[in-house]
């Protein structure tokens, strides 16, 4: 069947979306796991282990993105946008584990689906057990239990999944509005500008302090 002038540009706006954010987290994901690889022996095997999780977790947070921001803009969620999506980034030969991630956002959302946290824990703790559990090649039980590792991957998660979720909503918003202000997406406590903007604000003297001096 062939797709639709609407659906083609959805696609390929949004595909420019997920490259680069796809390429963008690579690194400073694999730093928060503490997924490291070693530059001799060994270091092709391990790159490929953490490969074979990382393409299936950033499509299945960025179609979550797409569901919710569909959702929110047209009532309902796109399935055919996001079937269209999943079959254009996703090899056939990564969709059992895209599947394990995507069924644990599915019984997240059904227990909360007000709460875009609780996703990305899920399928921070799930990333996490697929790179440490018992059937990877390296199991490493103290990093599954350690609070440094899990408070620093459910932290780069959560900004990859708002990542992914703010960038769909614009890059659709555009479609319809090619002067949309990004602005009017809110924006979330960790996000760079965020934090910058508190930092100059705590850092700005308040009038009642000028006064005084």
């Amino acid at each position: 069947m062939a797709q639709s002038a609407d659906l083609k540009a959805k696609i390929e706006g949004l595909n420019k979306v997920f490259q680069f954010y796809y390429k963008e987290n690579f690194k400073t994901l694999r730093k928060a796991t503490d997924f490291y690889i070693p530059w001799f022996i060994g270091r092709k095997k391990r790159l490929e282990e953490f490969q074979k999780q990382y393409i299936p977790f950033s499509v299945a947070l960025f179609l979550e993105g797409v569901r919710n921001s569909t959702l929110k803009m047209e009532g309902e969620p796109n399935e055919e946008l996001i079937e269209a999506l999943r079959t254009k980034l996703l090899h056939k030969s990564f969709k059992p584990d895209f599947d394990e991630y995507w069924n644990v956002i599915e019984s997240t959302l059904e227990r909360n689906p007000e709460n875009p946290k609780e996703v990305s824990d899920a399928v921070s703790a799930l990333l996490m057990f697929k790179l440490y559990g018992p059937k990877a090649s390296e199991p490493m039980p103290e990093k599954l239990d350690s609070q440094r590792h899990t408070i620093a991957s459910e932290f780069q998660v959560g900004k990859i999944h708002y990542q992914y979720s703010r960038g769909v909503r614009i890059a659709l918003e555009r479609l319809l509005n090619p002067k949309f202000d990004p602005e009017f997406v809110p924006r979330a406590a960790h996000d760079p500008k965020v934090l910058n903007a508190e930092v100059a604000k705590s850092e700005t003297p308040s009038e009642e302090k000028k006064k005084a001096e």
